[in-house]
């Protein structure tokens, strides 16, 4: 098979000793060159071009490597907004983000003090990974600073990147890392990325309020092993950086197959190949009970619109936004809503 050329990509993000590493992707003539700069670490500012219709640019300010993200919030917060896999899909999530008032007509967060949830893979398969990683991290910070919140519970997709496994990659990302050589795989979301480093301090398991994240399910080989979701979430950040093959029994049940980020048991509890409880409405019931929430809610496995399942105890967020208008769930007051780019919205759940 013919290598994939360079395209625009990036830009990739290192932290040095002496400021930051800038590698992206500029187009000389007729092609795209791998190019390499430093940036002074005060007051840095970096240009991200999306490769949409409309050919989106915006600015990013890179920050320290930030310490890990608080996973229990205990309150409700006025609105909860909670989507799932945009997979690079910029235009989508912005989409979905400007009819739900998250961001403003310039990309900046205007939801106020309200909080969003990213509810796992938001990387991979399509083609502006890079800009929707950038616009998410400033989004990070101005929400924070708005008295709202946006919180990135990672998934199995992330755990790839983190792991510099390029299964998944658009060809622009083979190409990059193929012109920077030397396993640039596994650098270029590594611990020294702006990025990567961001990444690295999300949970796999969160709870704000009402509802438990995980990106796709809790299995009672999890359960067993009774640990909190902060002993959870340690416990990945230590071996996040490990490739799935490569993690170590006590780990399993954390970043395993029957792990939090891969486990499709509570999706699909009545297909043998996932399938390990006897009984799912019992063992969604048990989950609740030991994390003291009303509701779970997963991604990670397609469902054709984002719904409620197990009486209203289990929240499914995958669509095939790619393939259809992108949809999210709204908890607001108690109520749950179905909301989509277009501006709908349907009752899932309590009374308005």
């Amino acid at each position: 098979m013919q290598a994939p050329t360079l395209q625009l990509d990036g830009p990739y993000v290192f932290a040095t000793e002496s400021g930051y590493r800038i590698i992206d992707t500029a187009k000389v003539g007729d092609d795209w060159q791998l190019r390499e700069r430093m940036m002074a670490s005060t007051s840095p500012c970096i240009t991200v071009h999306v490769d949409n219709p409309a050919a989106t640019v915006f600015t990013v300010a890179p920050r320290p490597t930030p310490p890990p993200a608080p996973a229990v919030v205990a309150d409700n917060p006025s609105r909860l907004l909670m989507a799932s896999d945009m997979e690079g899909e910029f235009d989508k999530f912005t989409a979905l983000m400007r009819a739900q008032g998250v961001i403003d007509a310039d990309l900046h967060w205007s939801y106020g003090n309200g909080h969003l949830v990213l509810v796992g893979d938001f990387v991979d398969r399509g083609q502006n990974v890079l800009p929707l990683l950038w616009l998410i991290y400033r989004l990070d910070d101005e929400a924070i600073k708005a008295g709202g919140g946006l919180h990135y519970v990672l998934g199995n997709h992330e755990q790839f990147a983190l792991s510099g496994t390029p299964k998944y990659w658009p060809d622009r990302m083979i190409a990059s890392a193929q012109a920077m050589g030397d396993h640039a795989e596994a650098r270029m979301f590594g611990e020294s990325s702006v990025l990567g480093a961001w990444l690295r301090s999300k949970p796999v398991m969160m709870k704000i309020g009402d509802h438990l994240f995980v990106h796709a399910g809790v299995s009672q080989a999890f359960l067993d092993t009774h640990l909190t979701i902060d002993a959870a979430n340690t416990l990945a950040r230590a071996h996040i950086n490990q490739p799935l093959k490569q993690l170590p029994a006590q780990v399993q049940p954390v970043l395993g197959h029957n792990g939090l980020t891969w486990y499709r048991g509570m999706a699909r509890p009545h297909d043998p190949e996932y399938a390990l409880e006897a009984d799912p409405d019992v063992d969604v019931q048990r989950v609740l009970q030991r994390y003291g929430v009303k509701r779970i809610a997963i991604a990670h496995t397609i469902v054709e619109h984002v719904m409620l399942e197990h009486d209203g105890k289990l929240l499914r967020l995958d669509v095939h936004h790619a393939e259809q208008v992108p949809e999210a769930a709204l908890y607001e007051s108690g109520v749950l809503w179905w909301v989509d780019a277009n501006g709908g919205r349907k009752l899932l759940a309590g009374k308005p």
